[in-house]
């Protein structure tokens, strides 16, 4: 079993000794999650103190991983994923920013457009952690989600450039989930949130560029109260999907 912890504390020190230093005292605050990531007993308590220390280090809140986990779960029923594939898609959905750990806070936090070097210490998130979870027990499908959760279809993402079904479908799902999240989002300093009605629409227009078309044809007939009982908080895990006819 690999030393989880240690792993975490290296990449850490990349983004600098301060980032180490809050990445130990996250640890020891949730006692429960320090166990789970040394254990590594249950994929599922180990990527959910993974998501809980992402909110901690301020990578992203709670809301926005619940909200994606929970849309994923909508959209993965409703294109036919099997139990493994379901559960690699919702461990991966908890765990795909693990890498940020590795990426200073001024890049992180720039309000600015990034310099081309900045953009490669971003980009290099999804590798940094799809090496994090290597030998994690029961995490292996999720690091498949990592690491392709910004490749777009037609091969115009990162960090690998794939294009089409090379990319997996639990990973193609998310990358329209956090898509949609992102543009509706009120807390990304780089550019306005939109409505839903918005969100939507550039969502189908991207559809054969930056997202599987046959998943966007899915979205598109998600029955629209259940997707946004989500956003409103009303269901925190998604249970099923309702397509409409």
């Amino acid at each position: 079993m690999i030393d989880l912890i240690h792993r975490l504390r290296r990449v850490a020190q990349m983004a600098g000794e301060s980032r180490r230093i809050a990445l130990e005292d996250c640890v020891r605050a949730d006692a429960r999650g320090g166990r789970a990531l040394l254990e590594q007993r249950d994929p599922r308590e180990v990527a959910a103190a993974v998501m809980r220390l992402c909110a901690a280090l301020g990578f992203e809140s709670m809301g926005h991983a619940r909200r994606l986990v929970a849309w994923c779960r909508i959209l993965g029923a409703a294109a036919g994923l099997g139990d493994r594939e379901m559960s690699d898609l919702q461990l991966g959905a908890q765990v795909h920013d693990i890498g940020k750990l590795g990426v200073t806070a001024e890049v992180l936090g720039a309000a600015d457009a990034l310099t081309a070097t900045e953009l490669d210490w971003i980009r290099m998130h999804s590798s940094l952690g799809h090496s994090i979870l290597a030998g994690v027990p029961g995490l292996a499908g999720a690091r498949t989600l990592v690491l392709g959760h910004h490749e777009y279809w037609d091969g115009s993402g990162y960090p690998e450039g794939r294009r089409g079904d090379d990319n997996p479908r639990i990973a193609r799902i998310f990358v329209l989930v956090d898509s949609y999240e992102a543009m509706i989002r009120d807390d990304v300093g780089y550019r306005a949130s939109r409505d839903h009605d918005a969100a939507r629409a550039e969502v189908i227009e991207l559809a054969g560029v930056r997202y599987d078309p046959e998943l966007v044809d899915l979205w598109k007939r998600l029955d629209r109260a259940r997707w946004e009982a989500v956003l409103a908080d009303e269901t925190p895990v998604a249970r099923g999907a309702v397509v409409a006819a």
